[in-house]
């Protein structure tokens, strides 16, 4: 379990080269380019905080499909490309209360004009949610976070607005505290005891074993290829 100071300590010294299987419920939250989400973080950012971590990640294209295997401290923890790399990412549980998307997908999202005259699409969430987020180039997005740590003195103070901008390589992301006055609701709040720790999760919805694969090419599709993790901002779908 890691909090802000122990991961921005192993953040500085790491690069993007070093180094969901159990068809559980999917709990992370991905965002598209234009999508703006409210968040109120359940993690503290405080040493040993089982609801902020760090973890290595492989993930290769199967033809039209993303797949995705947690690295462990020995090499991935299932089957992967030879030459797949894992790459640095964090991710924290947070309370989302809703998404301002930039293109109506469900019929139900509220039509919102801003000052500016710009349409968004509002998503009520109001649940929780895994936000995974790579570490950026120079960790210029967990820097972010840090300072938002750094003005609040911890994470679960208030609002985070996280905005996803661009795709593929012109992608930027942006964590930025609001003045926001939202709470995670008491009959929410009392289940925060319920969440899995990210580490816990992460086990189980990406690695097929505790252990690296003895046969790290056994059941790779041929068609499986493996994407450039020195590039933070490859055109992942998350």
């Amino acid at each position: 379990m890691s909090g802000i100071k122990s991961i921005q300590e192993r953040a500085g010294r790491s690069t993007s080269s070093e180094r969901s299987n159990s068809g559980s419920i999917r709990k992370e939250m991905w965002l598209r380019d234009g999508d703006q989400a409210f968040i109120i973080p359940v993690a503290t950012g405080d040493d040993n905080d089982p609801f902020l971590e760090e973890y290595w990640m492989h993930t290769f294209r199967d033809e039209n499909t993303f797949k995705s295997v947690l690295s462990g401290p020995d090499g991935p923890l299932g089957v992967v490309p030879p030459d797949s790399k894992p790459q640095h990412r964090f991710a924290f549980w947070s309370y989302v209360t809703e998404v301002f998307h930039s293109e109506r997908r469900v019929d139900s999202w509220e039509s919102i004009t801003g000052p500016s005259g710009k349409t968004m699409f509002k998503e009520v969430v109001n649940d929780f949610r895994i936000l995974p987020l790579t570490f950026g180039r120079g960790n210029y997005i967990w820097n972010q976070l840090v300072d938002v740590y750094n003005d609040w003195g911890f994470l679960n103070k208030g609002v985070v607005r996280v905005r996803r901008t661009g795709a593929g390589l012109d992608t930027t992301y942006t964590i930025t505290a609001t003045t926001k006055e939202d709470e995670i609701p008491e009959s929410a709040y009392s289940t925060v005891g319920d969440l899995q720790s990210v580490k816990e999760y992460m086990m189980e919805t990406y690695s097929e074993s505790s252990t690296p694969s003895a046969e790290p090419n056994a059941s790779v599709p041929k068609s499986a290829t493996s994407l450039d993790s020195d590039d933070d901002d490859v055109d992942l779908p998350f």
